[in-house]
């Protein structure tokens, strides 16, 4: 149930309520406002520790160990890990690319809603993803949080289909 709700997530993840530009969060009067008076906390994404190696893992392979744990490794757990990152960092790639196709056709709509050539080019079947190519925007300018990233992952069979049930490792 909880990856459907991650894919639904992603599904919206660039959709804003009526093309509004305001934020209908929970912290909207946070800034007004400030915590302590309306009582709001900041959400965090609450993890294990395994839960977060596992998601670091994926991220960064070897570049999260010291040389010295990476000596102890075995040669196949080595390659075992840079494989995952290998595929986590294509698809995240491949999720960057998606969400730039999609705020650029929310901004060509906005800019030209009449226009029925920008309606031929923004359809799904023009825009494409080019694997060799790097987007190298930031996840928090294209609004991609740590909760789809993981969604993302899961989807793509980088982090087990249970992630949010692990507690510790096997």
């Amino acid at each position: 149930m909880k990856t459907l709700n991650a894919l639904n997530e992603l599904k919206n993840v660039s959709i804003l309520k009526n093309n509004s530009v305001t934020y209908q969060g929970v912290l909207n009067k946070y800034q007004l406002h400030g915590a302590d008076q309306n009582g709001i906390k900041y959400q965090h994404l609450k993890l294990t520790d395994y839960q977060i190696l596992l998601y670091k893992r994926a991220l960064l392979g070897l570049k999260m160990y010291t040389q010295q744990e990476i000596k102890k490794m075995h040669w196949e757990k080595k390659k075992r890990i840079e494989r995952v990152s290998k595929r986590a960092q294509n698809s995240l790639n491949v999720f960057k690319q998606e969400r730039v196709n999609e705020l650029c056709k929310i901004i060509q709509m906005q800019l030209f809603p009449n226009n029925s050539n920008a309606e031929y080019l923004l359809s799904d079947k023009e825009i494409g993803i080019d694997s060799e190519f790097i987007n190298t925007l930031d996840l928090r300018s294209l609004g991609i949080t740590r909760k789809h990233v993981i969604g993302k992952f899961i989807m793509d069979g980088i982090l087990p289909n249970n992630f949010y049930n692990l507690k510790e490792a096997a």
